[in-house]
């Protein structure tokens, strides 16, 4: 079943408040998130990114209420083993900085980053979400708020992995934390940079709703009094910038310089690559993996789509149910015809551990990259 609903609209630039927004191309009907569920009736919105003519930063005009997108059914790739050892070493590089026993961790999902710490320091924990997880350990005390409008008080160090790119207001946040004294931040970012290098297809969508490299978060904390303490730069598969900014009220400097931008390397992602995609013609008996934003970007932009018989994922969870927004189903690539097949393979942060494992499974597996 398909449901159009009415969306929250960004009338002004999330980094500089800037209220002229360029629109650089629309896609129309795009699914509003990327799960696999047989039950879930689908909900599309108009995926419109846009740039800010000031700061020329990329962002999305219209956002999917946050109590849809993140509600009992919003799942992330956290059994991948890429995440665990970005758990690993955003844990190494909080407990390395500070001697801090409380904290507040911010969209904690199943806690695995509350368990890398723990079993190096005793501590006090608390997870501030839009939902609990049925996988959150017990002992933890969990505050369903959302992190924009919450009342920070008695939370000296609060914990963000992955998760501040997906606010639709950061300067809310940010003025929200500094109002309760909030001494220090942690942050892990994907490396915006890195994805626009490579063009990489879910620059902003639904869930990422704006372009938030090094510079542009920096230059956010600064608007706050918040210096970047120290930063380290994972070069691992999920490449991220870690970041520990504190709070320091003494300032007297103006903020960081506003970052900007060369908004044809947007342009080369969301018109010429996606131009791309829509052109290229597919044989039969097609999967695409993985399923979740990044297949789901190749299906909507493929013309070709009765060619495609479904999605190939090593998340057990997503088996033999549907991928949302398509009538294809997900399965698992221990259960393929490989001798019959060929596997569009989705230019993502996974790439490299697909292709190792499709191998692995097959030597002589087809493949299309995209």
């Amino acid at each position: 079943m398909t449901t159009i609903i009415d969306h929250l609209f960004r009338i002004s630039c999330t980094i500089c408040d800037h209220t002229e927004l360029e629109v650089i191309t629309s896609f129309d009907k795009f699914p509003i998130m990327a799960i696999s569920d047989n039950s879930t009736k689908d909900v599309f919105f108009d995926l419109k990114p846009v740039i800010c003519k000031n700061c020329k930063c990329l962002q999305l005009e219209q956002l999917v209420d946050p109590a849809i997108l993140y509600s009992s059914v919003y799942t992330n790739a956290t059994f991948s083993p890429v995440w665990t050892d970005h758990h690993n070493q955003f844990g190494k590089f909080i407990l390395q900085s500070t001697n801090e026993t409380s904290f507040l961790e911010i969209g904690a999902n199943k806690g695995d980053l509350y368990k890398i710490i723990s079993k190096e320091r005793s501590i006090n924990y608390s997870v501030l979400d839009m939902y609990k997880d049925d996988n959150l350990p017990s002992e933890l005390n969990f505050i369903q708020e959302n992190c924009e409008s919450f009342n920070y008080t008695g939370f000296n160090t609060i914990i963000l992995s992955h998760v501040f790119e997906h606010l639709y207001s950061p300067r809310n946040f940010l003025e929200s934390i500094k109002k309760y004294n909030v001494s220090s931040v942690y942050i892990s970012i994907p490396n915006f940079e890195n994805l626009l290098k490579e063009e990489n297809l879910a620059l902003v969508y639904s869930q990422h709703t704006f372009y938030c490299d090094f510079n542009y978060i920096t230059y956010l904390f600064s608007l706050y009094n918040y210096i970047c303490e120290s930063s380290f730069f994972y070069n691992g598969p999920v490449k991220s910038y870690m970041i520990k900014f504190v709070l320091n009220n003494n300032i007297n400097k103006l903020p960081l310089p506003l970052p900007l931008i060369d908004t044809q390397l947007y342009k080369n992602i969301y018109i010429n690559k996606f131009n791309y995609i829509k052109s290229i013609e597919i044989p039969r008996n097609c999967y695409i993996m993985p399923s979740g934003i990044y297949g789901q970007i190749i299906y909507y932009l493929l013309k070709q789509k009765d060619n495609i018989i479904g999605f190939l994922d090593n998340n057990k969870q997503r088996h033999n149910n549907r991928l949302y927004g398509t009538d294809k189903l997900v399965y698992s690539p221990l259960t393929i015809d490989y001798n019959n097949s060929t596997i569009i393979i989705c230019d993502c942060p996974y790439k490299a551990e697909i292709v190792e494992g499709l191998q692995k499974l097959c030597d002589t597996v087809k493949f299309i990259s995209i």
